[in-house]
């Protein structure tokens, strides 16, 4: 009787896992705090590493709520202050005290109503004091006609700040904590539609993702090249890559269309991933992960953007649809037993 007791659990075990494998299913993430405003449709998470402090921003009411150490929650930045749009990457500066915020127009926000094949679409980045909530100063494109979009932001040492840029143009902008100005310092039609951003742990190299795949720009000479990628590993359209991280000669993907965090290891040049590994895979509460924040050896990320949820005539879900905005925490330290994935044949396998 206990030998088939034994057997039948083992069966059951071995199931279970096969069945977790072919659902693509793997959750080490935990769940680091809620925001209850259903409606934020959230993008972007940033820490004020001095504070212990976190700020999230809505692509819905173009507001930057904070979250103190205690759990308390206020509105830091009301909605469209100083003339904000949605609420896109943000990035901060601890030191200097700054909050940078990509802001762009978009039909996510509450009350817009430009069009762009007509009016165009206004973006721009927006330097607030971090202590006060003060706008400091603000960099914006607003052509007639023009479609812009500015989507994320990597901050240096030094204080300049690097950010992407899509539609009209695929750029790179830089803001020089020198000059304070905004500058064009890369566009690549072979880099379409960059999105999440990283700088190497030395800062030389600038890691750039984009729609198709995913970009290394050398800072000094600002030219760029696209990252080897082994075959079966994709990090292109459908699983192309939202918020991007560096992380110990590696780069932590977040995977929006797929409902993934990955690992891209990469080789001493900085130039090749050498292999790919899950970390999170369809997690609950996913529902368009976005952006995250990497805060040591935890990676704290949005999961649930909810950016689907509008109906055809461009009304929002009602509440009761609609989810508390979720933050989930992984540890990087910890997943080294997560099972490395290569996907073969236009599909996420796992190694055997």
């Amino acid at each position: 009787m206990q030998t088939n007791l034994s057997f039948v659990t083992a069966f059951f075990c071995i199931s279970a896992f096969i069945f977790n494998l072919s659902a693509q299913q793997l959750n080490n993430s935990h769940i680091a705090f809620t925001i209850p405003e259903k409606d934020l449709l959230p993008e972007s998470i940033a820490y004020d590493s001095i504070k212990n402090e976190f700020y999230i921003g809505s692509t819905r009411k173009g507001k930057i709520i904070k979250v103190s150490k205690d759990g308390s929650q206020r509105d830091f930045i009301l909605p469209k202050q100083d003339g904000l749009w949605m609420i896109i990457g943000m990035k901060i500066d601890p030191e200097r005290r700054h909050l940078w915020v990509c802001s762009s127009g978009g039909d996510n926000l509450e009350g817009y109503t430009q069009k762009d094949d007509k009016e165009g679409r206004p973006a721009g980045v927006f330097k607030f004091n971090l202590d006060t909530g003060v706008l400091i100063n603000k960099y914006v494109l607003d052509t007639p006609g023009e479609v812009h979009f500015f989507n994320d932001l990597e901050i240096a040492k030094n204080g300049d700040v690097y950010i992407t840029h899509m539609f009209s143009e695929h750029a790179i902008y830089k803001i020089s904590n020198a000059e304070n100005s905004l500058q064009k310092v890369f566009a690549s039609k072979t880099t379409p539609y960059p999105n999440g951003i990283a700088l190497s742990d030395d800062e030389s190299k600038l890691y750039i993702a984009h729609a198709e795949g995913i970009a290394v720009m050398n800072i000094s000479t600002k030219k760029a090249t696209q990252l080897q990628v082994p075959e079966g590993v994709k990090v292109t359209r459908r699983e192309s890559i939202d918020g991007l991280y560096f992380y110990k000669n590696s780069l932590i993907g977040i995977q929006p269309d797929i409902n993934m965090v990955q690992q891209f290891e990469l080789d001493p040049s900085g130039s090749k991933i050498k292999v790919a590994t899950p970390l999170e895979v369809n997690h609950p509460m996913m529902n368009n992960p976005t952006t995250g924040e990497l805060i040591k050896d935890q990676l704290y990320y949005v999961a649930n953007a909810q950016f689907g949820s509008f109906n055809e005539d461009g009304s929002l879900f009602p509440m009761e649809k609609l989810y508390e905005v979720c933050i989930l925490q992984l540890n990087l330290e910890k997943q080294s037993s997560s099972v490395p994935y290569i996907n073969k044949k236009s599909k996420n396998e796992p190694h055997e």
